[in-house]
């Protein structure tokens, strides 16, 4: 019998509502961390967008400097906007804050490729469209950028959108 358990050096839990209170994701993604971080930890990390930017108010982060210096310093060399802090919700997970409006003069050319490699049509998507995808293409970055500061080869990570 063989064992097909993945046992990921990190898993990403990225969604709009990490560290931003709109909906009914806020509370199935803070009410299922209790659960996850008896394995996982510190090493289960929660992306969200940094929607509260401008004022830096957001009462649902807490934003910590030493958590990932050094990579945060790649991640810019990167041109990827981050903050590295807590969620303010019970436990208070790892959480990382993207930047994803540097993202926008380049949109049209994220969404081609999209179109070239998945066939993804994005012409008649509005801006209820847009936003969140560029999200989930910063938020891709920023996990691929994580991962390859802080894995070797043969360790895994998962991310889940």
């Amino acid at each position: 019998m063989s064992d097909n358990n993945i046992n990921p050096e990190f898993l990403f839990e990225t969604s709009w509502e990490v560290c931003n209170k709109v909906g009914g994701i806020y509370t199935v993604l803070s009410s299922k961390y209790p659960s996850i971080k008896g394995n996982m930890g510190n090493r289960y990390i929660f992306i969200g967008p940094d929607v509260w930017k401008e004022t830096r108010n957001n009462p649902d982060f807490i934003e910590d400097n030493s958590l990932y210096a050094e990579w945060r310093e790649q991640a810019e060399k990167e041109d990827l906007r981050v903050r590295t802090g807590r969620w303010n919700i019970p436990g208070k997970p790892v959480a990382i804050l993207v930047d994803f409006t540097t993202f926008f003069p380049m949109k049209d050319k994220i969404f081609a490729k999209f179109w070239e490699t998945y066939k993804l049509d994005s012409l008649t998507g509005g801006w209820d469209y847009v936003e969140p995808a560029l999200f989930g293409y910063a938020a891709g970055k920023v996990v691929e950028s994580f991962c390859n500061y802080h894995l070797e080869a043969d360790e895994n990570s998962i991310a889940h959108f």
